[in-house]
């Protein structure tokens, strides 16, 4: 009897917890991990942890050890920062602003460089898994962070589309606040060396559109999208005011997939709120495979005709 077909992958990618690190604008990070598949239950796993780091041009700076281990079921705080700092050997500029992988690796497959898992393995750790990323002031009087999920992201086994949809109605600007987005590029290979472009546009509360651009995030690296730079740029900053300061940010992906946070930022307090943008398979419950591919040609038309786009091979 054949059995359901597996993947063959590198263990350090079945379970993963992507972030980047904020030193520069004056943040320190700490992830929560949890092992949401519990005891018990079919794929339960104890994990082993250890952590990556990538530079801005994505350039790969190295592994640490193992850092600790995470039974099914359990949760833990990793402080981030520390490890960075073990990992830099005194270069502190070298780990400054990074992309950090956390590797959940299974123990069965520990010291191996391949494994075969099942998909249904994958999404079980996935699905029951939200992870906490925490970001501190350095002056100590902000704390704030966001729950979310990453999974095997940009992976043509796994997905046939890997776009990007953002529907983000939080734009906010003032004289003090700014509405960042934060674009982390990854991927379940360190072989994996597509960057992804991002068009997108700013709308006011009117409907009225503001900014049509794009931006584009190497493989392993994030980006920081600063609205109120990309709105200064295009000669409508003033304009955005005039209509309240508020508005939405519309972005569609077609080369392959992003991870979107927004933060909403006070430049005087260095106060920061962090969210994600829920993909539309939370609210389009047909949403994948050639629903997903008609809406992004729907969302193409109506807003990036004229914006040039990339196309996953």
């Amino acid at each position: 009897m054949v059995g359901p077909p597996t993947l063959e992958f590198d263990p350090r990618f079945v379970r993963t917890c992507t972030f980047a690190t904020l030193h520069t604008p004056g943040y320190g990070s700490r992830v929560t991990l949890f092992n949401g598949v519990r005891p018990g239950e079919t794929f339960a796993t104890p994990f082993t942890v250890s952590m990556s780091a990538f530079d801005r041009d994505g350039i790969y700076l190295g592994e640490s050890g193992p850092l600790l281990h995470l039974e099914p079921g359990a949760a833990t705080k990793v402080d981030v920062d520390e490890i960075l700092r073990g990992m830099a050997n005194g270069d502190d500029d070298r780990l400054r602003d990074v992309l950090g992988i956390l590797h959940l690796v299974p123990d069965r497959w520990l010291g191996r460089e391949t494994c075969e898992v099942l998909p249904a393995e994958l999404m079980a750790h996935m699905l029951a898994t939200d992870d906490f990323v925490e970001y501190y002031s350095y002056r100590g009087d902000v704390v704030t962070g966001v729950a979310y999920q990453t999974g095997p992201m940009n992976d043509s086994r796994l997905s046939s589309t890997r776009t990007t949809t953002i529907q983000a109605p939080k734009v906010i600007v003032s004289d003090r606040v700014d509405t960042i987005f934060l674009l982390m590029n990854t991927s379940t290979s360190l072989d994996y060396d597509n960057e992804v472009e991002l068009r997108f546009q700013i709308f006011a509360p009117t409907g009225e559109s503001l900014v049509t651009s794009a931006i584009s995030v190497p493989a392993f690296t994030f980006r920081l999208l600063s609205t109120r730079s990309v709105l200064e740029e295009a000669g409508a900053l003033e304009r955005f005011r005039e209509l309240g300061g508020c508005g939405t940010l519309f972005g569609l992906a077609a080369n392959g997939t992003v991870v979107p946070l927004s933060m909403t930022r006070n430049d005087a307090s260095g106060a920061i709120a962090v969210d994600h943008t829920l993909p539309p398979m939370y609210y389009v419950s047909t949403w994948g495979g050639e629903m997903r591919k008609q809406g992004n040609a729907r969302l193409a038309e109506a807003l990036f005709a004229d914006v040039p786009e990339q196309v996953a091979g």
